[in-house]
């Protein structure tokens, strides 16, 4: 028979309304009276009951996560930073995969609010996500994670993307490069935008004119990044260099030259942006842009939780600096 809250408080000689303070973090407990009961707690492995729990507090202690493409590692590691960060604090997370659908997301959220998650986690924010704009209207709290929409400026981790790409493409013309590719992800995510005018930003400010065959919209997949650099290949001047605009497009870049005989670095170099595991195991270990995955994720739960326990609706935007990754997969 599972130990009850009566057996506890019994053990410890307190009143049962002392252990349900405790199990809640009330500040009015005395640290003695607290380490007493949470003594007990373990000895007699008692579990509160989330339900009871829930009711009373009016919360679930569970938050919900949707991220576009399960597969792809940098999701992996935010998601992981978001789990560590929400167990840390005693909640739950549901994640879900929208393969980057606005029809899919908008389903997961009516899915998840009909669970009463205590708030959100998005990685799945097109530009012009009216879904967003709905949680935002009814005060739902969420937080958006390496992504935003048009005309929001609050409750957002991103990273500096038109610093990054300009960093990733300057890199290469450092190398002398001047026929740079750059492999776009989807242009309705605001990030592959950036990453977009950052490379253009490059081109300017070192007077290397900007054309439009050396540009192609890829997927954030391996596979659009094959696509794409399979239709570099065929041009009658293919670049010396491309700048992908996330790692697996590059990965996928890389499969297209590799399989056409040619080698990395010596007759293509080739720049990501991430840095997620795979980058340094590949041959040769990818150069890359840095994105800090696993303080994104830990990052979302902090801003969420003020909003979900402290009522701060007005998170800020939070932007985070890249860092260039140097390995083996671009020479001069």
């Amino acid at each position: 028979m599972n130990p009850t809250i009566k057996d506890v408080a019994e053990l410890a000689e307190v009143h049962p309304s002392t252990v349900s303070r405790v199990i809640n973090n009330d500040s009015r407990i005395s640290e003695k009276t607290k380490n007493k009961v949470l003594f007990v707690i373990n000895k007699l492995g008692y579990t509160p009951n989330a339900i009871a729990r829930g009711l009373k507090t009016k919360r679930t202690y569970t938050l919900g996560m949707l991220i576009p493409d399960i597969t792809n590692p940098f999701f992996a590691e935010i998601g992981r930073g978001v789990e560590d960060a929400a167990n840390k604090n005693s909640f739950n997370v549901i994640l879900c995969n929208t393969d980057d659908k606005l029809k899919k997301e908008r389903t997961y959220l009516k899915i998840l609010k009909g669970k009463r998650v205590d708030g959100l986690i998005l990685g799945t924010a097109h530009i012009k996500d009216k879904s967003i704009l709905e949680l935002e209207k009814n005060n739902f709290p969420y937080i958006l994670v390496s992504r935003n929409i048009e005309g929001l400026n609050k409750n957002c981790i991103i990273i500096d993307d038109v610093d990054g790409a300009v960093m990733a493409a300057e890199y290469l013309i450092r190398l002398g490069h001047r026929r740079i590719a750059h492999i776009t992800g989807p242009l309705t995510v605001r990030a592959a935008i950036n990453r977009l005018k950052g490379y253009k930003l490059a081109l300017k400010k070192y007077e290397i004119e900007y054309r439009d065959e050396l540009v192609g919209e890829g997927d954030f997949r391996i596979k659009g990044g094959y696509q794409v650099m399979k239709r570099f290949l065929k041009l009658t001047e293919p670049p010396t260099a491309i700048f992908a605009a996330n790692d697996l497009l590059a990965l996928g870049a890389m499969q297209a030259i590799q399989k056409k005989k040619f080698y990395i670095p010596e007759d293509f170099s080739i720049i990501g942006f991430d840095d997620i595991s795979l980058a340094s195991f590949v041959y040769p270990p990818l150069t890359t842009i840095r994105q800090p995955m696993l303080e994104m994720g830990a990052l979302a739960v902090e801003m969420l939780l003020k909003i979900v326990e402290e009522g701060e609706f007005n998170q800020r935007k939070v932007m985070l600096k890249p860092k260039l990754i140097i390995r083996e997969s671009c020479k001069k």
